[in-house]
């Protein structure tokens, strides 16, 4: 039986038989993904992490749960994972992205691309940003604003590494059609000046943001695709006794 990724059972044994996304494909094959590699599904709280500081070529940055997940490092002893599950001080290259030309190009806004060197130097606590637009105030998290993208002074920077009181310009928004949706429907988009007023610990409870499909590799690899790409990529169960 050949299903889609994200309808297979959890924790069983399943064998990658295609996958349908000519990027996505080249993508893992680079990073030694091929059909007929064995793998397993995770549960969905796999998938749940937040922002994270890094320290790139050009200095630290501030990249969002969602993408952290999808940049695979080659670390210096030889084992790969994502960004989303090294440790502070932990460091190694950029072997891939699982992602398209989106995130290629917001990662070498911030600095990073493919075969560059990066550090992780600790995962971002859950904060509220308090933003004025002209007379109006609006809170976002500390995700949203790793994804807004302009200048200070003359500066590029991210908008999570930018000082209170100062106005800032927006130049663009990194990310795809969500960040944009919900940052613009706050009135935050490209050309806008905006400024920070404070920044403050948020409450939590539970998880949030959009599901994710967790693969693990028999390599140990672990892959988090998006419900989209998820359906692109068949698999067939192993079937027992076999």
């Amino acid at each position: 039986m050949i299903l889609s990724v994200d309808r297979a059972p959890l924790d069983v044994p399943l064998t990658l038989v295609e996958i349908r996304d000519e990027v996505l494909s080249d993508r893992l094959a680079r990073m030694g993904v091929y059909p007929g590699d064995e793998l397993i599904r995770l549960g969905d709280d796999e998938a749940v992490f937040g922002p994270v500081r890094v320290r790139g070529p050009r200095g630290e940055v501030i990249i969002g749960g969602g993408v952290a997940a999808r940049v695979i490092v080659h670390h210096d002893d030889g084992h790969k994972t994502p960004v989303a599950e090294m440790h502070p001080g932990e460091t190694g290259h950029v072997e891939g992205l699982v992602g398209g030309s989106g995130l290629a190009h917001g990662l070498k806004l911030l600095g990073i691309e493919e075969d560059d060197a990066i550090q992780m130097i600790h995962r971002v606590p859950p904060m509220n940003y308090h933003v004025s637009i002209g007379k109006q105030r609006v809170l976002i998290t500390e995700g949203a604003a790793s994804k807004i993208w302009g200048e200070m002074g003359g500066q590029p920077m991210q908008f999570a590494m930018v000082g209170r009181g100062k106005p800032f310009l927006v130049r663009s928004i990194l990310g795809g059609e969500r960040a944009h949706f919900t940052l613009q429907r706050l009135g935050i988009v490209p050309g806008q000046t905006i400024a920070l007023e404070a920044v403050a610990p948020a409450d939590s409870v539970g998880a949030s943001g959009r599901s994710q499909v967790v693969l693990c590799m028999k390599t140990g690899l672990r892959l988090y695709l998006r419900p989209g790409q998820a359906q692109k990529v068949l698999v067939a169960p192993e079937l027992q006794g076999q």
